[in-house]
């Protein structure tokens, strides 16, 4: 089965004035269809650039993005817009972005399915489904700007979810939303991941909430550093030159700075602090 998300050495580069900013730096990934993974990393590393990429705001400047069987690097605007409307959701890290102000919350999860050709009813049982799923079917007539910010961010979401897309792409999905309530919107992606056959990946901050899903990707630098699915030990990535990134966490543990001894021994190579660094 073709994969999902398929990143091949994805590079990008900003200019800003004279300067040219890397944002990923060859970056691989690898998503099969009905995971849901989180992507998490500091401030800076990558994360929001790769979600743009993937949902087809921006192209890579190097590499390959194919995403739903297109390739992002090379699509034309019509290719492009039928991507939008059947196989990609996408929530904003500022929600609002997904929503129109002035409309009702049933007429914003509306909107997207009108868009797409969808009879009345059909958009009104959708979108008032969508709503009771996220405990918002009792706000379902009240204009946005009534809405508090958690209350939004769930409607944002049921936007983005509202023309049955392949793929879903969330940032920062949860920062509105208290803990007890995140756990409830986590727990019902999994359904639909795990149930439903929908392609999750959220960026986040909260790590405990990252567990929760099927795979843990860590971005560092423009690459992916590691990646652990749940109970089992995390996977540092070698890219296609042969580099590694280590989290730094386990190497202030094992005591290694900036250089480490490599060894080949029977079970595959051996990382050991260089003596230098042990005094």
């Amino acid at each position: 089965m073709q994969p999902i998300i398929d990143c091949r050495n994805l590079i990008k580069i900003h200019k800003q004035g004279n300067l040219e900013v890397v944002a990923l730096q060859g970056l691989d990934l690898v998503m099969e269809q009905g995971e849901f993974i989180s992507v998490v990393g500091a401030s800076g590393a990558g994360k929001s650039t790769l979600l743009t990429i993937l949902a087809g705001f921006e192209k890579p400047s190097a590499g390959k993005a194919i995403v739903v069987d297109r390739d992002l690097s090379d699509i034309s605007p019509k290719e492009l817009t039928r991507y939008y409307r059947r196989d990609v959701g996408f929530v904003w890290q500022d929600f609002t972005r997904n929503l129109v102000p002035y409309l009702k919350a049933v007429q914003n999860v509306e909107l997207p399915l009108l868009l797409g050709g969808i009879s009345g009813r059909k958009r009104k049982r959708r979108a008032m489904a969508l709503l009771e799923a996220v405990g918002l079917r009792g706000k379902a007539h009240a204009p946005v700007h009534t809405m508090s910010g958690g209350e939004q961010q769930r409607l944002a979401l049921c936007v983005a979810l509202a023309p049955g897309p392949k793929l879903l792409l969330a940032d920062e999905l949860t920062g509105e939303l208290d803990t007890e309530t995140s756990l409830e919107i986590f727990e019902l992606l999994k359904t639909l991941s795990h149930e439903g056959g929908l392609s999750i990946l959220v960026v986040t901050h909260d790590v405990a909430i990252a567990k929760r899903t099927d795979r843990v990707v860590r971005i560092a630098d423009g690459r992916v550093a590691t990646q652990g699915r749940r109970g089992a030990t995390e996977l540092a990535a070698v890219d296609q030159r042969g580099m590694l990134q280590l989290p730094r966490d386990m190497m202030i543990e094992a005591g290694i700075s900036d250089q480490v001894r490599l060894k080949i021994v029977e079970e595959g190579i051996l990382l050991q602090p260089d003596e230098e660094d042990l005094r």
